[in-house]
């Protein structure tokens, strides 16, 4: 069976969350894809679980990396190695809805003038258990030179279009997707956020999103500057909202985090 999907995801030590993310995707109810996996390098089992499962599984594509290689770098592997035109990305702690591969290519097959698709998450915590809901809207014109208007995990995307306009840019390890959106979204190409959760993001207490996050706010700001000094007239909101981004770099990182769950995210029901 001809794959029409190429499911990529990038793994570095998640060994303890790894069967629950592999077999969210094998489990899809959408079957016609290829699930190519890059281990970047890691020293625990992640490797070897990833073994045992492309064992049984022929549309599983495992590699590795001779050393770590960061997260650009290797999506933008992944992407080289693809098959197909519609690149799903898939993060290795993370859980996908059973549906989320047919809802988003249903849609890309029907609305050719769009480039990406992407839905609502569900926030999960270490033991899967659900504690928060962050949902996206439509209104991507006022959104992307605040935030990211869509989900980067529950993302599906045209590989013609992303080899045509730009990479991943490798200089960037957080927010590189943010990048993408912007350098896309100066071209017109069209963005949908369907109104379904698709993807479950798990929090994990020392992962990137805590421990780094001043890095993160960083990043951010440097690319939307970047964004607005090559492509994109700012309203006078997105000039404001940026300034208040530099204010919370003097704040703690645990009121940071509030604020952003606050904002948001909302309580699981």
């Amino acid at each position: 069976m001809k794959a029409k999907i190429s499911v990529i995801m990038p793994v570095y030590n998640t060994s303890s969350f790894l069967d629950e993310a592999i077999n969210s995707i094998l489990n899809q109810s959408f079957k016609d894809f290829e699930f190519i996996i890059i281990d970047d390098f890691s020293n625990d089992w992640s490797y070897e679980i990833l073994k045992k499962y492309q064992e049984k599984d022929d549309r599983i594509k495992l590699y590795r990396n001779k050393k770590n290689m960061w997260i650009s770098y290797t999506r933008n592997k992944l992407i080289e190695l693809s098959t197909t035109n519609y690149i799903a990305s898939q993060d290795s702690d993370d859980i996908s809805e059973k549906n989320r591969l047919e809802l988003s290519y249903d849609f890309l097959k029907s609305n050719s003038d769009f480039w990406v698709v992407s839905g609502n998450n569900i926030i999960i915590d270490e033991e899967s258990n659900i504690i928060w809901y962050r949902k996206y809207n439509n209104d991507i014109q006022n959104t992307i030179l605040k935030k990211s208007p869509i989900s980067q995990w529950s993302s599906i995307f045209r590989k013609d279009i992303f080899l045509k306009l730009g990479w991943y840019n490798q200089s960037l390890n957080y927010w590189e997707d943010y990048d993408l959106w912007l350098r896309f979204f100066m071209k017109w190409y069209k963005i949908k956020n369907l109104d379904s959760n698709l993807y479950r993001v798990r929090i994990r207490k020392w992962q990137s999103k805590s421990d780094k996050l001043k890095d993160t706010i960083k990043n951010t700001i440097k690319i939307q500057k970047n964004a607005i000094k090559k492509w994109l007239k700012p309203s006078f909101w997105d000039i404001v909202y940026i300034f208040l981004e530099k204010l919370l770099l003097f704040l703690p990182n645990k009121l940071i985090l509030w604020l952003f769950k606050k904002l948001e995210y909302r309580n699981a029901e």
